[in-house]
């Protein structure tokens, strides 16, 4: 899939301002349509102007054409991105947004255009322009670059993919991000680093996901006693699997002891770590709710804290992928027709991905476990 620019150029044309100065300052809200369609699989599929009506439902700042008024930061392109349906967070490492991306998140990359960048990555029609005109007024002036909100995705068929919103989506050679290596990305992520604005690469990366997409399953690390039957075939799914023939009341082989072990695997959580853990997070919800009036808003407030400042809701879907995976598998593994399961197929089939999805929700509560972004306290 190719990564879809949307450009800046039309920013005001689309937002029916026609006749204003255009002053180019409308990228973060450009970058931030462009990653949240992408990080959606494109099931939205944002123009720069919607970026635009985003950010000023999300931060109350109006971006006035003709001024330069309304450049953006990583703390509001957040809330854009919110305001858009999807959710940003900070990288916590290089290492961090690469696995991300190729999970299928978009990135958000503040750039300080075009300082130590890659000589052969063509940034864009415009930016040809603007250097040309630097390079005879002010050498000086191209030296030190500009401050400018761009972003990034990788997919399996065309690799790393980087857009600048100053390129032209309505031309075909401007259309899509310029495909560049990793490390071309990573050195154009640098940029700001290399102007003393920040002291790492990845500090300049948000990392863009979507509820809309649902990205390949990530492997989930549980414990022993939530492991699956090693009988089964789990590589089943990739075989022509004849059915099995399945009389009615037949009881299946797999073991029924996965869900008794998952269910008792909540008794040994540390209830006290976990209250311990989440109590300021259920704090601040609740400051939020205070600030809005009516119950709805008060709830919908509590509920979009919580979202953005937790991962409860990746939790959640990997709950879920792991649940589909797992049952998927056994049923294939087992020579089970998936649209037509017996009731002693189904409790097994439902037994398997029950106990794998509830070993997410124990991993999530385990204190000592990182994975989802929250640590034991010391």
């Amino acid at each position: 899939m190719q990564y879809r620019i949307k450009s800046q150029l039309y920013a005001d044309a689309e937002a029916k301002l026609k006749g204003a100065k255009q002053v180019l300052d409308d990228c973060t809200w450009s970058s931030c349509a462009a990653a949240v369609s992408w990080a959606s699989g494109y099931t939205v599929d944002y123009t720069a102007a919607d970026g635009i009506a985003a950010f000023e439902k999300a931060t109350g700042r109006k971006d006035k054409q003709g001024v330069s008024d309304a450049g953006g930061s990583l703390p509001e392109a957040v809330k854009t991105i919110a305001a858009l349906g999807g959710k940003a967070r900070y990288a916590k490492s290089w290492e961090d947004a690469v696995a991300a991306a190729k999970q299928g998140a978009a990135l958000m990359v503040w750039v300080q255009q075009p300082v130590g960048y890659p000589t052969d990555v063509h940034i864009s029609k415009w930016h040809d322009v603007w250097k040309k005109w630097w390079t005879k007024k002010d050498p000086a002036h191209l030296k030190a670059g500009y401050g400018h909100m761009t972003s990034a995705a990788w997919c399996e068929d065309h690799g790393w993919q980087w857009a600048c919103p100053t390129r032209d989506e309505k031309v075909n050679a401007e259309k899509y991000g310029v495909p560049v290596t990793e490390a071309q990305l990573r050195q154009i992520s640098s940029s700001k680093v290399k102007v003393g604005k920040v002291g790492a690469d990845y500090k300049c990366l948000l990392i863009v996901t979507h509820p809309g997409k649902v990205a390949a399953p990530v492997p989930v690390a549980t414990p022993a006693v939530l492991q699956v039957d090693p009988t089964i075939n789990v590589e089943a799914s990739r075989k022509t699997v004849e059915p099995r023939k399945v009389q009615i009341g037949t009881k299946t082989p797999l073991k029924s002891s996965e869900l008794e072990n998952a269910l008792n695997a909540f008794g040994h959580v540390n209830w006290g770590d976990v209250i311990d853990r989440e109590k300021d997070l259920a704090k601040n919800a609740a400051n939020a709710a205070a600030k809005e009036n009516g119950m709805f808003n008060k709830i919908k407030a509590a509920l979009v804290y919580v979202a953005a400042n937790s991962q409860i809701d990746e939790m959640l879907l990997d709950a879920i992928r792991t649940f589909i995976t797992v049952s998927l598998s056994v049923a294939l593994g087992l020579g089970i027709p998936v649209l037509d399961i017996t009731g002693g197929d189904f409790r097994t089939v439902l037994s398997a991905g029950l106990a794998s999805a509830l070993g997410v929700v124990v991993k999530f509560l385990d204190p000592n476990n990182s994975s989802y972004g929250v640590q034991k306290k010391n």
